[in-house]
């Protein structure tokens, strides 16, 4: 009686958290606009770099220990990229 107790709490416990976990899922959801929490650490770690956060600034943001698997989330655009370009070239600082 009392292993039928406890399967029949763990069945019910089990239940309420897959609920839950439904419950924030949708929360998330509507609260980003459908974007996941994977593409948000894309997008954080991208506009990092694209402010100038360096190599190991953005691997310690990251948690990364290699560059190769930080260059898979931090994608810097091309304009990004110009502008970080135009900024250090010395002929455009003089102007």
């Amino acid at each position: 009686m009392r292993a039928a107790s406890c399967a029949l709490r763990r069945s019910r416990w089990r239940s309420r958290s897959a609920s839950k976990r439904r419950r924030a899922a949708e929360l998330f959801e509507a609260a980003t606009g459908g974007w996941t929490l994977h593409q948000l650490r894309h997008t954080a770690l991208t506009h990092a770099a694209e402010d100038g956060a360096n190599t190991s600034t953005l691997l310690a943001y990251s948690g990364h220990t290699s560059v190769a698997s930080l260059a898979r989330y931090a994608r810097v655009s091309g304009e990004a990229l110009a502008r970080w370009q135009a900024g250090r070239d010395p002929a455009a600082r003089k102007r």
